[in-house]
């Protein structure tokens, strides 16, 4: 058990003195595109620039849409149905209320009354397709304008842009890319190491990084994974740090250096 718990510790130093090669990589790349075909009308980005989540990416071509927005709209502000539907039906109730006082005098016959009532009924109901009509137009509005949303392309992601695929002109389909997106805050270093050190790391831990010229320095990064299906042709593992890059400065895509701090 002293041999062993020696190993360890002699591995651990030897770990925390040695640099490994590893490589600075964006914690994530996607490429966007289109939920819908169309021409591409407009570009708002392109290669090398910064990006937010949400930012628009680019805009095609939807002047359909926005002339069927436009009725939808109108339809569904308009309430001159609902308001007839409504003035017919205070008339029919207001012309039950007389006839019933008339029919209580003796002065018009019954069936006048039953006719009038079953007008008030019939307007009762115009009112409510009128209103049911109303709130069907409204969806419809909804509709057509998650309809034209889907011809912006957003950035979901806080990144640069790689590169931007097609350009303003171009037809865009559903499944093509418009531009490339990286994440590089974190960024992710790889590094592998020796099966015997896999003892030595842990989750949690930190390690040094030290990017390639001309970028040079040193910055503190934390281990965020480790590989448990080592790769048995180089005896190796793979270990997977987070380095924070909140404004950016830092490249990615460089080869650099990583000293493992002892615990």
């Amino acid at each position: 058990m002293r041999l062993a718990a020696l190993c360890v510790c002699l591995a651990s130093s030897a770990v925390a003195q040695e640099r490994h090669d590893c490589i600075m990589d964006p914690s994530l790349v996607i490429e966007v595109g289109s939920a819908v075909d169309g021409l591409l009308k407009e570009a708002f980005v392109t290669r090398g620039d910064d990006i937010a989540k949400g930012q628009l990416i680019a805009r095609l071509d939807g002047r359909v849409q926005e002339a069927a927005l436009e009725y939808a709209r109108e339809l569904a502000q308009s309430g001159s149905t609902v308001d007839i539907a409504q003035n017919r039906l205070e008339l029919a109730q207001s012309e039950v209320e007389r006839a019933e006082e008339l029919l209580n005098r003796n002065l018009i016959a019954d069936a006048v009354v039953q006719t009038l009532r079953s007008r008030t009924s019939e307007a009762e109901l115009q009112l409510q397709q009128a209103e049911i009509d109303q709130r069907l137009a409204s969806l419809e509005q909804a509709r057509v304008e998650a309809q034209l949303d889907q011809r912006n392309i957003i950035s979901p992601i806080d990144g640069i842009v790689i590169t931007r695929m097609m350009s303003p002109g171009e037809y865009v389909f559903s499944q093509a890319p418009v531009a490339q997106l990286a994440q590089t805050n974190p960024i992710h270093v790889e590094v592998f190491l020796p099966t015997e050190l896999y003892a030595t790391i842990s989750k949690g831990g930190t390690g040094l990084i030290f990017p390639a010229a001309p970028i040079g320095g040193e910055y503190k990064a934390e281990i965020i994974a480790i590989d448990r299906v080592f790769d048995a042709a180089s005896d190796t593992f793979g270990v997977r740090l987070a380095l924070q890059n909140p404004d950016g400065t830092l490249p990615t895509g460089l080869d650099c250096q990583v000293l493992f701090e002892a615990e």
